[in-house]
């Protein structure tokens, strides 16, 4: 049957012969690998799979692939000396006309900091690489997704050779560009530099971040948010309490939540406490008697459990307990306005209190690194109905991660 143009054009025949809802079910089962290689076919193929409606078509079908990303260490550089901890390298006096003054102006470089790099595990093809990063990472830089915008961010941190706490922000982009993604930039810094913060995306395209310490280990009540689309940040009032150490989570993608951390003069003493932010009023309250644990820290023991449904305004949260500490199996907690809600049931880890873990989520499971740290062995561990099984983890990627985010492909 002969086709008008202006039907052919309208169509764009993505596959010639095929409806276009079967063509595009058999270009959704394609591995995301692959879509470098199926882009050059054809100009209605490139336009079409660099959309940001392709992949929720994939999700749509069941197809898109889960992806987590994590900021882990990497082998430490060699050396010839390695300094005691806290050394640092002298500065020669006079070297290439610097005045002595310029010298004491610039931060001490440390001898021997690891490096950093962004791993990336394929839960669907059960798969590990590393991202490719033309410069380095700041240590300890939080890492956040953003779904909609197909984007991981890499935000604030310290310098890998000054160790001060650094405003940069990396963008990588997987949906954008040449091929399969991964097209790095660098955004917009935040306005104020800050590491150990909490950060969550919050709607599709705006990253909230708050508390942390500033380079003289200050504990921070300011907080700001970034707009990816824009590449823009805006301030925010600051909470109520500097929260060093602190962890943050999206409510429902309506508002922001600051959980636990510390103040500067109460360093490794964990508030039992949380600030939630709401952008309609541009203010924050309080939810009380949230975190039960004072001599632990909520980073890499908390994570978002599976979306929360209905009219559900706050955020359902995953404890991750050693076999060892007790806790209640579940509590709720409401903040001051009676308008947020924090939802924490408690997930069992099988280890002891002696062993170092990072747990977190992925495709609604719980997930956990032990062990691991430095150059150690570790394991990744997922559970799946109530049974933790380990995950294929080569020795390259099995140091602990400091951040982590999940993002379907």
């Amino acid at each position: 049957m002969r086709v008008s143009g202006q039907n052919v054009h309208s169509r764009r025949d993505l596959i010639p012969g095929l409806p276009e809802e079967l063509a595009m079910e058999c270009l959704v089962r394609v591995p995301f690998e692959f879509h470098s290689s199926i882009k050059s076919v054809c100009r209605s193929w490139r336009t079409l799979i660099s959309d940001r409606s392709f992949n929720r078509e994939r999700r749509r079908y069941g197809k898109a692939e889960s992806l987590l990303c994590l900021v882990q260490p990497l082998t430490s550089p060699s050396l010839v000396n390695p300094p005691i901890e806290g050394e640092v390298s002298e500065k020669k006096k006079e070297e290439e006309g610097e005045s002595h003054q310029q010298q004491q102006l610039q931060p001490p470089r440390v001898i021997g900091t690891p490096l950093y790099g962004l791993s990336v595990y394929n839960a669907t093809l059960d798969t590990w690489h590393r991202v490719a990063i033309p410069e380095r990472i700041p240590l300890f830089c939080e890492c956040v997704a953003l779904q909609d915008a197909g984007k991981v961010l890499l935000i604030g941190g310290w310098d890998p050779e000054t160790l001060q706490p650094v405003r940069d922000v990396f963008v990588l982009d997987f949906l954008a560009g040449e091929g399969s993604g991964r097209r790095w930039r660098r955004g917009k810094p935040m306005s104020a530099a800050r590491s150990f913060f909490a950060c969550a995306s919050v709607g599709s395209t705006k990253v909230y971040v708050a508390g942390g310490h500033d380079d003289q280990k200050n504990a921070l009540r300011s907080a700001e948010v970034y707009d990816v689309e824009k590449d823009e940040w805006s301030t925010i009032p600051p909470m109520a309490e500097g929260r060093d150490e602190c962890h943050g989570f999206s409510m429902a993608d309506l508002g922001f939540c600051v959980l636990s951390g510390y103040g500067t003069e109460t360093q490794g003493q964990f508030r039992s406490d949380a600030e939630v932010y709401d952008p309609i009023s541009n203010s924050w309250s309080t939810i009380e008697n949230v975190w039960p644990f004072p001599d632990l820290s909520p980073r890499g023991r908390t994570a978002a459990s599976a979306e929360s449904a209905g009219d559900f305004r706050g955020c359902r949260l995953w404890c991750f307990v050693d076999s060892e500490r007790q806790s209640e199996a579940r509590w709720e907690i409401e903040d001051d306005s009676m308008k947020w809600k924090v939802v924490m049931e408690t997930v069992r880890l099988p280890v002891t209190t002696m062993t170092s873990i990072f747990a977190g989520s992925l495709s609604g499971e719980a997930v956990a690194m032990i062990g691991g740290g430095g150059e150690e062995s570790g394991t990744m561990m997922k559970k799946n109905g109530g049974k933790w099984s380990h995950v294929n983890t080569p020795s390259g990627f099995s140091s602990l991660p400091f951040s982590y985010s999940s993002i379907y492909v």
